[in-house]
């Protein structure tokens, strides 16, 4: 495996990954399948005509320019915009459109410099300069539109419109605003009945960001306050503090805390943009919020289901919490120890220093040097060997580590490891030429397994569904490895192919005697 064959591969699948997603969208969004199409076609053209070297740095050079800076900084935006830093998130895009011309760039720009100048103290200007991009025809058009009246405050005004726009089906930003408009005039249990289809629609386009809104919105005009600091502890931790408090009040005073609520409003209301003086004067007007006494069966179903559904994904989302993964960190630690005393010894590329250090050579297994499958999982060829798979080892070990314990952990590594190991030697029974086997990479795999084990379980046992989502993008994960494998000779199909196995049967068990 070499560095430049990993960057063709980077390029193409990501590339080929884009243009899909950006056909499938509805409108397309043509300037980033041109951008997309257009790198995948150089890279091609290279790779056919000159040196997998040559194609490796251009098409490389070109995806980090015009696909890589965009989406993180598309995404950055996006964390900007939710912690109210519009300014910020207006030269940001104003980066990204000189690379991106197309798909609303510049109007995005123009957008956000009025909520700017609103923020700013100016809510006349600002409503006249969002009034520029206002259309009914575009997504970026009415969100325009909702912005105007969300500076105003005009929540029952806003509803009405929503209500006339056959869009809203549709469109994921009127959906968010529909569900919020519907609690800010006090119907809950019109918002909860809508819920679960904007919900579904918003998980099936992968707009997680708006998905958490609408969670915030149901949970706060419900009072369930507990779950909002969960949020704000999680998924909506970029929301700015004044939001924060906000949406905290609003839950607060829904469940009846009315005294403690209005103070927390009443002090916020003193330093504040005025955008948000008014939600906040709006608040304030509204007589009673607690309707959870005008709950409908329906409507506690659906709240009960909302919860149910932020529990599971807390145990499945893959965020690490609580104690550090010591098990994870021991065995990185081992690793790079082990490869310091390769370096010491001659270099980690010496294949008599890697021979001596324990190498796997199925016949040297054979003739009594069992220990070989052992000590062969902690040996690496060069650094990026040893990167990549400490890398791995890092994202999953800690994963696997909080959620099945250390002792289990640690069987499922090296189950996956030496076993993977065992299977090599076992196999050169059958003849063939020498082998020569190092590195970590079937115990990794096995972690991936262990991974997909976990989601399997919590899909088959509780029907979550974000751990059937999980195991879908883990398959997904497993079968591109394979193709990565099979695709570069130096790589050693059969070790991730029985890591990954073992893995999976080995957590599985270790997961049905812990139930």
């Amino acid at each position: 495996m070499t560095i430049d064959r990993l960057v063709i591969w980077m390029v193409l699948l990501s590339g080929v990954v884009f243009l899909v997603r950006s056909l499938s969208t509805k409108p397309p969004q043509w300037g980033w399948s041109i951008v997309s199409g257009a790198i995948l076609a150089i890279t091609g053209t290279l790779l056919a005509i000159a040196s997998v070297g040559l194609a490796a740095w251009i098409g490389g050079m070109l995806w980090g320019i015009f696909l890589l800076f965009p989406v993180l900084g598309l995404r950055r935006v996006n964390g900007l915009f939710r912690e109210e830093r519009y300014q910020a998130a207006s030269r940001l895009a104003q980066a990204i459109a000189i690379l991106h011309p197309a798909d609303g760039w510049p109007e995005r720009v123009g957008v956000l410099q009025a909520l700017t100048v609103a923020k700013g103290g100016d809510i006349e200007k600002g409503r006249s300069l969002l009034q520029i991009y206002q259309t009914p025809k575009t997504v970026l058009g009415r969100s325009a539109i909702v912005l105007e009246y969300w500076m105003r405050g005009a929540w029952d005004e806003l509803l009405d419109w929503l209500r006339s726009r056959p869009e809203r089906e549709q469109d994921a930003n009127l959906m968010l605003y529909y569900l919020r408009c519907l609690g800010e005039t006090a119907q809950v249990n019109e918002m909860l009945r809508v819920f679960p289809s904007i919900d579904e629609t918003l998980r099936r386009l992968g707009d997680i960001d708006r998905l958490n809104q609408a969670r915030l919105f149901a949970l706060a005009f419900c009072g369930e306050t507990q779950q909002i600091y969960r949020l704000f502890e999680g998924e909506l931790s970029n929301y700015s503090v004044s939001n924060q408090q906000f949406w905290i009040a609003t839950s607060q005073m829904v469940a009846g805390r009315t005294r403690q609520a209005q103070q927390m409003l009443g002090a916020l209301q003193k330093d504040c943009d005025p955008v948000l003086r008014r939600a906040i004067a709006w608040r304030l007007n509204q007589t009673q919020l607690d309707f959870k006494t005008h709950f409908s069966d329906y409507s506690a179903r659906v709240l009960s289901a909302l919860k149910l559904q932020l529990s599971q994904e807390a145990r499945y989302s893959g965020r690490i919490s609580g104690k550090t993964a010591l098990a994870t960190w021991g065995l990185i630690g081992l690793n790079a120890a082990v490869f310091l005393l390769e370096l010491r010894l001659g270099g980690s590329e010496n294949l008599w220093v890697l021979y001596q250090l324990g190498a796997l050579v199925p016949e040297e297994v054979w003739a009594g040097e069992w220990w070989r499958v052992v000590t062969a999982t902690f040996l690496h060829f060069g650094i990026p060997h040893l990167a990549m798979n400490m890398f791995g080892l890092y994202i999953l070990g800690q994963f696997v580590e909080s959620r099945i314990g250390m002792g289990r952990f640690l069987l499922t590594y090296f189950a996956s490891g030496v076993g993977s190991m065992a299977f090599i030697a076992l196999l050169a029974l059958r003849g063939g030429e020498t082998q020569f086997v190092v590195g970590a990479s079937g115990a990794v795999m096995g972690l991936i397994g262990a991974v997909a084990a976990i989601f399997w379980q919590g899909w088959r046992q509780e029907k979550a569904q974000i751990a059937k989502d999980r195991l879908r993008s883990i398959l997904f994960v497993i079968a591109i490895q394979a193709a990565f494998d099979l695709s570069i000779p130096e790589i050693c199909f059969l070790c991730h192919a029985s890591g990954a196995v073992l893995g999976f049967i080995t957590a599985n068990l270790l997961l049905w005697r812990k139930s």
